[in-house]
């Protein structure tokens, strides 16, 4: 992972990596060392042209990765969810490159980092190591294809629908700020808000103090097929 930024995130006790990857004993052995991390939500732990030290893996929590827009907008590559790692920081590992984005926690967020020659290392005999970088590559090419795919065929309004079904917890509820879903979709605050003040008066959602409760889930799906 890229050095630490005073302030940003705070050393925290080890914790195994065995709840996601089926490591051998001695890998075991070798990851009991590992540094952990809790990244503060909305806290950035990695910038644009950092030296990437080590790989990551998500253990709770959520990180996003993103670039700027050349208006200053936000625009997401991927989210990194536990048992993820992030296949940017892999390849700046293995070609010996600077972290090309920035990374931010989308909420209380807890990460195991695994130094560099550890992981080349591991991933010569490790096939849980070899299977997460490729899940990792895979995974991230997809979600890529899946930002650009929406980016030239879907409205803004559309984008927004399926942010909120998909961000939408059991009880149909989304813990995000306007501002958060704003730079998560590239845009400003004020058009997202233009846009969920439609949604509102339309019936389909009900909005609150940092959180919005979905009424017509179903018509939300609906509007982005059309």
């Amino acid at each position: 992972m890229a050095k630490q930024k005073s302030g940003d995130i705070s050393e925290q006790r080890v914790t195994p990596l065995s709840a996601f990857l089926d490591l051998s004993r001695e890998a075991q052995q070798l990851l009991r060392s590992v540094q952990t991390i809790q990244v503060a939500k909305n806290r950035i732990p990695v910038h644009k042209g950092d030296k990437v030290s080590g790989a990551y893996v998500v253990v709770k929590g959520c990180l996003r990765v993103f670039s700027y827009t050349p208006s200053g907008h936000e625009s997401t590559f991927y989210l990194i969810r536990p048992g993820e790692t992030c296949v940017f920081a892999i390849n700046c590992l293995f070609n010996q490159l600077l972290y090309p984005a920035w990374v931010v926690a989308e909420e209380e967020t807890e990460i195991c980092i695994i130094s560099g020659a550890l992981y080349k290392q591991l991933f010569q005999k490790e096939s849980a190591i070899q299977n997460l970088t490729i899940d990792a590559l895979s995974s991230a090419v997809f979600k890529l294809m899946t930002e650009v795919e929406h980016l030239q065929g879907w409205s803004l309004s559309q984008r927004l629908s399926n942010l909120l079904l998909h961000q939408a917890s059991d009880d149909n509820r989304v813990l995000m700020t306007q501002q958060e879903i704003a730079s998560r979709l590239g845009s400003s605050r004020e058009v997202i808000a233009r846009i969920l003040g439609e949604m509102v008066s339309a019936g389909l959602i009900a909005t609150g103090r940092g959180r919005i409760t979905l009424l017509q889930p179903s018509a939300l799906a609906r509007q982005i097929s059309c």
